[in-house]
């Protein structure tokens, strides 16, 4: 498990003062599609660069990365694969500073099972934030913020999230593999895509406190996060399955105090 630190006050001042913190996470664009809503991708892009209180996880199927041995056909593409690398490398410079975590998702996969080739890390070499990488399931400390009880010190969140996997076509299925993360790491929040099906949820956990003897519970959120592949003559349209919503999702972190909010 890939573990990353990330504190926005060592980087800038005024992430100390800053209330909230949005995460506005990128997942299941499959670049190089002709299903993909470009004008949607624009504009989250966009909010990542404009807002300094927005940043970004990619959580993988950043790419399609259609090949020969692939499911689906090399003619679905609009781009071949190295111009989706090119591509996503083009899009991502402006935010690079705004990314906390890129993660493999099944579709890059396949280039790395066909030939080795790890073509995410590339890309994140490319852009000089290779220490954001991870190929599996990753663990996000984020630090920013100052909370207001107890002695002075910054807010800290953990994230954990991974591309995702399996799930199935019912709503239960994909809501089981998103929660089931928690049976991996204790954490506040926890990310997943590949169903491109949004939605948001919690739950609560007691965990000891060592140091009272005693028990404290804990609030975990989830999230599962849009695609932006419209349904059209798309993959999930042959295959009969129900069209999912494309509306950007996002988690807001309170910086005064252990507060989270799924927006869906």
């Amino acid at each position: 498990m890939k573990v990353i630190i990330r504190n926005l006050e060592k980087e800038d001042k005024k992430y100390k003062s800053c209330k909230e913190i949005k995460i506005l996470p990128l997942s299941d664009i499959h670049l190089g599609s002709k299903q993909l809503n470009k004008k949607l991708l624009l504009e989250a892009i966009d909010q990542v660069k404009n807002d300094p209180y927005t940043f970004t996880i990619l959580n993988g199927d950043l790419i399609d990365m259609t090949l020969k041995s692939s499911v689906g056909s090399v003619y679905e593409n609009e781009l071949s694969p190295m111009e989706q690398v090119e591509q996503l490398i083009k899009l991502l410079e402006p935010i690079k500073d705004k990314i906390l975590v890129v993660s493999m998702g099944n579709h890059e996969r396949r280039c790395e099972k066909e030939t080795n080739i790890d073509v995410l890390k590339l890309v994140c070499s490319q852009l000089g934030i290779l220490d954001k990488y991870a190929n599996g399931v990753w663990y996000l400390y984020l630090y920013f913020g100052e909370k207001v009880q107890g002695r002075k010190a910054p807010m800290v969140y953990t994230i954990s999230g991974y591309h995702g996997s399996g799930g199935g076509r019912g709503i239960g299925g994909k809501a089981n593999r998103l929660t089931d993360m928690s049976n991996i790491a204790v954490a506040d929040l926890y990310i997943m895509g590949h169903t491109h099906t949004p939605m948001g949820m919690k739950k609560s956990i007691y965990i000891p406190d060592y140091s009272n003897k005693s028990l404290t519970l804990r609030e975990m959120h989830y999230l599962m996060t849009n695609s932006f592949l419209e349904y059209n003559n798309s993959y999930g349209e042959i295959q009969g399955y129900h069209p999912c919503s494309t509306s950007l999702t996002e988690a807001i972190l309170d910086g005064t105090k252990r507060k989270i909010k799924v927006v869906i």
